[in-house]
């Protein structure tokens, strides 16, 4: 059974050494630290040179709803930045509307202070 999806995409648009990573996580599969240790790993695919058969990137960001407090817990633990917040961005299953956060994570930052563990 899939637990759980994450996808590296809008690669080369306007700017090419960026993307956007994007995750969900199957609800019995939540609070294992399965999505954190794949973001962590994508990420450093992301940002491995294509000749060490990464992607060669220098920046990924990623968007969730503020309501979701667990994918935004994800982003930072694995290492992503909150950088903005658009109001009323999110059109919700309900019809209405959720501020979108927006964070991204550069290949110079610092991604040693990483918190280990369950998430």
């Amino acid at each position: 059974a899939l637990v759980a999806n994450l996808s590296i995409f809008d690669l080369g648009g306007d700017d090419p050494g960026s993307g956007e990573i994007g995750y969900w996580t199957h609800p019995d599969a939540r609070g294992r630290g399965v999505m954190t240790e794949a973001a962590r790993l994508a990420v450093d695919h992301a940002f491995r040179p294509t000749a060490d058969g990464g992607l060669g990137l220098r920046r990924l960001t990623l968007l969730a709803a503020a309501s979701n407090a667990a994918s935004a817990h994800i982003a930072r633990r694995a290492g992503f930045t909150e950088v903005g917040r658009e109001r009323q961005a999110e059109l919700l299953g309900d019809g209405s509307y959720d501020d979108l956060l927006t964070f991204d994570i550069l290949i110079s930052d610092d991604r040693l202070g990483q918190t280990p563990g369950r998430t």
